[in-house]
Parts: C-alpha cells; sequence; structure tokens
C-alpha cells in the first residue's frame, strides 16, 4: 500500500462510525463505476466490504478498541458542540 493510502486510510480510521459509513458509500459507488477490468474481483457485496472494512480498521481484531476510540470521539465532539451551542446561547441573551 502507498504511503497516500496509508495516510486515508488512517484518516478514515479516526471518523465516527456514521462518517465511516458515508466513506464506504462513496467508495462502494466509485468502485461501481470502475471498468471491471481494473478489479480482478468486479463489484464487491455489501457484507464482503464491510467485513473487509472492519479487517482493515482493527473493528474485529479482538478488543475493539477502535470502536470504543470512535465513540469516545462522538462523545467528546458532541460535549464540545453542547458548549459551543450554550456559549452560543449565552451571547445571544447577553
Amino acid at each position: 500500500m502507498s504511503t497516500k493510502a496509508q495516510a486515508i486510510l488512517d484518516e478514515i480510521k479516526a471518523l465516527p462510525p456514521q462518517e465511516v459509513r458515508a466513506v464506504w458509500q462513496q467508495l462502494s459507488q466509485m468502485a461501481a463505476g470502475m471498468e471491471t477490468s481494473a478489479s480482478p474481483t468486479g463489484r464487491v457485496s455489501e457484507g464482503d466490504f464491510e467485513a473487509a472494512l472492519d479487517e482493515v480498521t482493527g473493528c474485529t481484531a479482538g478488543n475493539g478498541g477502535l470502536r470504543r476510540l470512535l465513540e469516545d470521539r462522538r462523545r467528546d465532539r458532541e460535549r464540545d458542540e453542547a458548549r459551543l451551542e450554550a456559549r452560543q446561547r449565552g451571547r445571544t441573551r447577553g
């Protein structure tokens, strides 16, 4: 795998689950539009793709550390968004 591909994969690993799903959908659409000759396996089923993505991202690697990390990031982001909303409400009141 190229350095660029590895960097992209690392960024995908850091995304919240819903964003990983959105990336998967885009990749699936992109792969569907590619020539089958460019890909020896042709179109991959949803289940196969998700299983491969889980394997690559470590989601099935025993302890589920990545899932916990992503869940922690999601909670942190929600907390930060709530703080920003509260700050915004405070500004509009005062």
